[in-house]
């Protein structure tokens, strides 16, 4: 697209933009008004005298057995010898490296002992699952912290377990009551058979909260990925019971907040000007035509997601070779970005290979795949059920509740801090890491537990 059409397309997008914008501001600035007392008459209760059953993950022989047996089974394919490695997706030849070693080296028995490392316990909370680990950290410490540490796609509650060993090691003179639950359809927050959306999702973690801590407790909150967009969506409404919330990837702000559109129009045109220095520095960029080629050429499993995931999802619970294929292309994307065509291991040969196998393993063995891509499906599945899932995303947070943001160099979408700052009312940390992505916990535990309580320890 030329420059001259560009321009014409993004004025067209920003005037049609504008008069919606004025529309809908129109008909749900009265309505944002009453989120919070809507969040409060709704709100889950808890019944105290529920519970929780103590759950430990067991080592299916049968399972594994059949998952080796699929796998020497495994039909490659061809890869292309005029096209740079990962530019297609994920590296066949790497791809048939990797299925080889899960089937005839990778321990799954003393993986599953890992697991176990933590106490794990599973509730049910308005008729849904939850899986969810409970740890309590220098339980004589005088200083006690609530924290609820939230995961996303495809992550799982286990990559928090090198940043609680860091931090029940490194501040002990601080009492960290975590708890880690799995998102309804993943893992073993399972099985699912209703529609459960990221707002369903955070009524459900609240009331968790409350269980698990005390009902008027004070909580904190750490969010990645979708836990990013649950973690917000808990500040906007318990800003009474939120103590702050640490997240990894804003969500990427709504178009019907004008502020926002004037940002990602301006930076189509003067970039620097909507950037601070460091953004700058790191290269990240904020303008329409940036975000149109995050859907277009960067989020594409994001629209097979959001759509039919079921189909998708036929196809990868069947085969291990296909879940690993998908599920690693978006652990190479997501922490190296475009930087890893041309690479045959995308990249990936900088983590562990269990670890990575752990979390392919994970999956196949739940058999969550299709039920954890379904998020996104609900996600604007229950839109249609109108307000206020509607207008939740153009609620700004309360000054009552901190905002830390902390932004690695590769991550997969990016919102500036000058549009954060109209959104999060008290940002009150904003930090970019250089040599990191979009799996931050999962490749720097011991940068985010870091950041994570000089947070808390500013917001108390």
């Amino acid at each position: 697209m030329s420059l001259k059409n560009l321009s014409i397309f993004s004025l067209s997008v920003l005037l049609f933009s504008v008069f919606l914008v004025i529309y809908l501001n129109q008909e749900n600035s009265k309505k944002l008004n009453r989120i919070e007392q809507w969040a409060k008459n709704n709100q889950i209760k808890v019944d105290k005298s529920t519970k929780a059953q103590k759950f430990t993950i067991d080592f299916d022989e049968k399972e594994w057995n059949l998952l080796k047996q699929k796998l020497s089974l495994t039909r490659f394919f061809t890869s292309l010898k005029d096209v740079p490695s990962f530019d297609f997706g994920f590296d066949p030849d790497y791809a048939r490296e990797l299925v080889e070693y899960w089937g005839n080296k990778f321990d799954w028995k003393s993986q599953v002992e890992y697991l176990n490392s933590y106490p794990q316990f599973r509730i049910s909370i308005n008729d849904t699952i939850i899986h969810y680990v409970h740890y309590t950290t220098n339980p004589t410490a005088e200083k006690r912290i609530n924290i609820l540490l939230l995961d996303g796609w495809p992550g799982a509650f286990f990559g928090f377990y090198k940043a609680i060993d860091f931090m029940e090691k490194n501040y002990k003179d601080i009492c960290f009551d975590i708890v880690v639950p799995s998102i309804p359809g993943f893992g073993y927050s399972n099985p699912l058979e209703k529609v459960v959306d990221p707002f369903d999702t955070t009524l459900i973690f609240d009331a968790l909260a409350r269980f698990v801590f005390g009902e008027n407790s004070q909580y904190f909150v750490h969010g990645e990925d979708w836990g990013s967009l649950i973690s917000t969506f808990l500040a906007k409404l318990y800003p009474e019971r939120i103590g702050g919330i640490h997240i990894t990837m804003p969500p990427l702000t709504s178009f019907f907040d004008f502020n926002s559109l004037l940002y990602a129009f301006a930076g189509q045109f003067f970039p620097n000007s909507i950037l601070t220095e460091q953004e700058i520095k790191f290269g990240f960029k904020f303008s329409l035509s940036e975000l149109a080629s995050l859907i277009i050429k960067k989020t594409g499993y994001f629209h097979i997601q959001a759509t039919k995931p079921d189909s998708i999802g036929a196809g990868m619970s069947d085969s291990p070779f296909g879940l690993l294929a998908y599920v690693l292309e978006k652990y190479s994307f997501g922490s190296f970005g475009m930087n890893v065509v041309g690479k045959k291991d995308g990249g990936l040969e900088k983590f562990n290979r269990d670890d990575l196998l752990t979390i392919i393993t994970y999956y196949w063995m739940t058999n969550c795949i299709s039920s954890s891509m379904r998020l996104y499906r609900n996600a604007f599945y229950t839109l249609e059920k109108g307000w206020p899932r509607t207008v939740l995303n153009m609620k700004k947070i309360s000054a009552k509740v901190p905002v830390g943001v902390q932004v690695f160099q590769h991550e997969v979408s990016f919102v500036p801090f000058k549009v954060l700052k109209n959104k999060y009312l008290n940002l009150s940390m904003y930090n970019l890491v250089e040599n990191g992505g979009h799996f931050s916990n999962f490749e720097n535990p011991e940068k985010i537990s870091n950041n994570f309580i000089e947070f808390i320890n500013l917001a108390l």
